[in-house]
C-alpha cells in the first residue's frame, strides 16, 4: 500500500510539473532601452501576466540587428524594443507582421510598412543650455545661431556614427539650413564618443550648449537644476521616432504579442513618460498633464524621410568625417 501511495504521489508530482511547464510563458526581450525604463516596464506586465516570464537581452540597436539578422535560421529573441525607424527599415524581413488591437491610438505616421514595427515613443532634438555656462552670451534660440563665429568650441554633439539621435538631428540640420549653414555648425561644434557624453557635459558645465535629446535634458530640469533650460529652435526641430518589433519565427510568438500588446498601451507608455521623459506615440496621453513638457503639436517640427536617411547614412557620414578632419 506504501509502495502504490508513493508511485502515485510521484505521478501527481510528474503531472503538476508537466502541468506548470505547459501553462507557463516565456519571452526573450531584446531591448536597447536603459535598464531602470526596461525593469520598471517588465515589473508592470508580469504584474498582470504573472504566468509570463520576461528574459532581457540588452544591447545597442545596430548590435541588437545584427544578433537577430545571424540569429535568422534559429531566432533565439521573441521582441525588440525599441528603435529607429530608419534602422528598423534596414532589418525589415526579420520581423513579423503583427496589427495589435492598440495601434488605432497611434497615428498611421507611426506604424511599419505592413503592421511589421509600431512607434512606441519619439525623441526631440533640442538645444540643452547651461545658462551658468553662458558667460555674457545669449542663449541661442535657432540652429542659425550656432553657425555664428560667438559659438566655436562651445557646442558639444555626440558622434553621429555611434548616436542615432544625433545622427538624425544632423542629416535634419542639413536639409532644413542648407549645406552652407551646417558646415558652420560642425566647425564650431566638439563631437564626443557618446549621446550621454553631451548631455552630461552641458550639466557639468563643460559646455554652455549641447545637441541632444529632450528626454535627455529634460531629466536634469525635473531633477531640479535650475540653470539647464530646453530650448526648441525656431526653424524647427526634427523627431527620432522609435518603435518595436516581433522577431520573425522566434520561438514564444503568442506571449510575445502579449508583451507587444502592453507595451502599446496607454499604461505602458504613460509609465515611461513619467519615469524617463519618453515622450508617448499615442494620440490618448496629454504629455503636459503628466511631465512638464510641451504637447508635441505645440512643437515647430520638421519631417524627414527614415527611408532616405537609412539610404544616405553612408555618404552623409564620410562627408562629415570629411569635414571634422578639415577643420
Amino acid at each position: 500500500m506504501q509502495k502504490l501511495t508513493h508511485k502515485l504521489s510521484v505521478l501527481l508530482m510528474v503531472m503538476a510539473g508537466a502541468f506548470g511547464s505547459a501553462q507557463a510563458g516565456e519571452v526573450v526581450l531584446y531591448s536597447s532601452n536603459n535598464v531602470e525604463v526596461v525593469n520598471r516596464v517588465i515589473d508592470e506586465f508580469t504584474k498582470k501576466h504573472p504566468d509570463i516570464s520576461v528574459s532581457v537581452v540588452r544591447a545597442g540597436s545596430g548590435a541588437l540587428m545584427q544578433r537577430i539578422k545571424a540569429e535568422a535560421q534559429n531566432p533565439l529573441g521573441d521582441i525588440f524594443w525599441s528603435g529607429g525607424f530608419s534602422t528598423l527599415s534596414q532589418y525589415a524581413p526579420y520581423f513579423e507582421s503583427y496589427q495589435t488591437a492598440e495601434a488605432g491610438k497611434i497615428p498611421a505616421a507611426f506604424h511599419g510598412p505592413e503592421q511589421l514595427w509600431l512607434g512606441t515613443n519619439t525623441h526631440v532634438s533640442v538645444l540643452m543650455v547651461n545658462d551658468k555656462q553662458l558667460n555674457g552670451l545669449k542663449a541661442p534660440t535657432s540652429w542659425a545661431d550656432l553657425a555664428q563665429p560667438e559659438w566655436k568650441n562651445k557646442i558639444v554633439i555626440p558622434d553621429p556614427e555611434r548616436s542615432s539621435s544625433s545622427y538624425v538631428a544632423l542629416y535634419g540640420l542639413k536639409v532644413l539650413m542648407g549645406e552652407e549653414l551646417y558646415k558652420k555648425i560642425v566647425q564650431n561644434a566638439v563631437f564626443v564618443g557618446t549621446t550621454a557624453g553631451a548631455y552630461e557635459g552641458v550639466a557639468l558645465g563643460e559646455f554652455p550648449v549641447g545637441v541632444t535629446m529632450e528626454y535627455a535634458a529634460y531629466q536634469y530640469v525635473d531633477g531640479g537644476m535650475d540653470e539647464i533650460q530646453l530650448v526648441y529652435p525656431a526653424e524647427g526641430t526634427f523627431l527620432s521616432p522609435e518603435g518595436m518589433a516581433l522577431i520573425k519565427d522566434g520561438k514564444n510568438t503568442d506571449d510575445a504579442k502579449k508583451l507587444y500588446d502592453y507595451l502599446a498601451s496607454k499604461d505602458a507608455q504613460t509609465l515611461v513618460l513619467s519615469t524617463a521623459f519618453r515622450r508617448p506615440l499615442r494620440d490618448d496621453i496629454s504629455v503636459n498633464s503628466v511631465v512638464d513638457l510641451p504637447d508635441l503639436g505645440s512643437i515647430k517640427q520638421f519631417e524627414l524621410s527614415d527611408q532616405q536617411m537609412g539610404a544616405e547614412r553612408e555618404a552623409f557620414l564620410a562627408e562629415w568625417r570629411a569635414l571634422v578632419a578639415a577643420r
